[in-house]
């Protein structure tokens, strides 16, 4: 008998330029106060959020903001967020922005009548009660955050960052407007680019990918390798920053189904140490976790170098597997991805940490390849 597989996409997708207009008819039948979700500055920055705030209140709607998100969203900005929220009774939520903003109205949408405080869900509470509707809106081609069905939050103070995982967390609606990436500066461009681009290839080849999370992963890495030059060499080229949109788009479908590897299951703890963008991080570590899996995986690692794009002259899997991993150093030296562990903020003396928060996460369980502590240790080095 074969295993069972399960996929969830609960959220309606609405996708392509100028769809940011669709939020007011969208919202619609949710209720008259809705609280907008989002990081500190940069939107209010790009104008993007006064647009939001007249498309909006110009329909009707009283908007509550909490433009409170950082970075890695926290414990401690949540639980304001859902105070806010229970206060002011609100009947919806926009989260808007990068994964952070999205994961955490994931969070404050999901959460606000739970039974139980925040820190019972993130250490592995089972969430029973359902939340309030949550529109998700990207502002970037990276996390995938808009359909997936966990919020990663951060505790500080243990250097602890993990998932809220449940299929309830789900946005019941993402807005993909391509046309909002086109104020990114250059290096969230490239760093949340990559993301997507590794989050494709950990799902593709992790433990739980199936026939229907491969459609989803093999047409993201497709996509993103395609255009991810483009849209670093022009900011403008809307073309381009469609297809990335739709590329992480994909690539968040598929690992919300498949899960991920060892690259995010390490990139977590490093980004809570050295704070640098968790894309970034991703991408210094995926050559070497690629080396590290390719004894069980160049099967799939060779299906990767096609979807690179590259032209595979023999059927050794493991020449185009190494193909693949040759092109990807040399896309990430082309748009300034440094390569060594050591200007991620970290040190020798913290890799004991990182492996001993890394090995128990969800992510690195999904790698396809077992991993020991010393094998991290040894990934670690190798790019330090």
């Amino acid at each position: 008998m074969s295993e069972i597989q399960t996929f969830h996409l609960k959220t309606k997708l609405i996708f392509g330029a100028e769809t940011l207009r669709e939020l007011p008819v969208q919202g619609m039948p949710f209720g008259p106060k809705v609280m907008i979700v989002t990081g500190k500055r940069a939107l209010a920055e790009t104008g993007i959020l006064p647009k939001i705030e007249f498309l909006l209140k110009g329909s009707g709607f009283q908007t509550i903001l909490f433009p409170e998100v950082e970075p890695e969203p926290t414990l401690a900005t949540v639980n304001k967020g859902l105070q806010i929220a229970r206060e002011n009774d609100i009947d919806w939520v926009v989260g808007i922005g990068g994964g952070s903003a999205m994961d955490a109205a994931k969070a404050i949408a999901g959460l606000i009548n739970a039974d139980h405080d925040l820190d019972y869900y993130f250490q592995g509470g089972r969430l029973v009660q359902p939340g309030v509707p949550l529109v998700t809106i990207p502002t970037t081609a990276g996390s995938g955050a808009e359909v997936t069905f966990n919020a990663v939050l951060s505790d500080p103070s243990n250097h602890v960052k993990k998932s809220i995982r449940d299929p309830r967390l789900a946005a019941d609606i993402a807005i993909v407007d391509p046309v909002l990436t086109l104020s990114l500066p250059p290096s969230i461009t490239v760093n949340s680019g990559m993301d997507a681009l590794v989050q494709a290839i950990e799902a593709f080849t992790s433990k739980g990918a199936t026939p229907l999370t491969d459609v989803y992963a093999y047409s993201a890495i497709e996509r993103i390798a395609a255009n991810i030059i483009k849209v670093h060499q022009d900011e403008q080229d809307l073309a381009a920053r469609t297809e990335m949109a739709m590329g992480s788009l994909m690539a968040g479908i598929a690992l919300c189904n498949a899960r991920l590897g060892a690259v995010h299951g390490l990139a977590h703890s490093i980004g809570i140490i050295g704070g640098k963008p968790h894309g970034l991080i991703c991408a210094v570590l995926l050559v070497p976790v690629m080396r590290f899996n390719l004894a069980v995986s160049y099967a799939k690692y060779g299906e990767v170098a096609k979807a690179l794009g590259l032209k595979i002259l023999t059927g050794d899997a493991i020449d185009a597997a190494a193909a693949g991993m040759k092109f990807i150093m040399t896309l990430q030296r082309k748009v300034g991805i440094f390569e060594h562990i050591s200007d991620l903020g970290i040190s020798e003396a913290d890799y004991p940490a990182i492996i001993a928060e890394s090995l128990n996460s969800g992510s690195m369980k999904a790698n396809p390849r077992e991993v020991k502590a010393e094998d991290l240790m040894n990934i670690l080095k190798e790019t330090s």
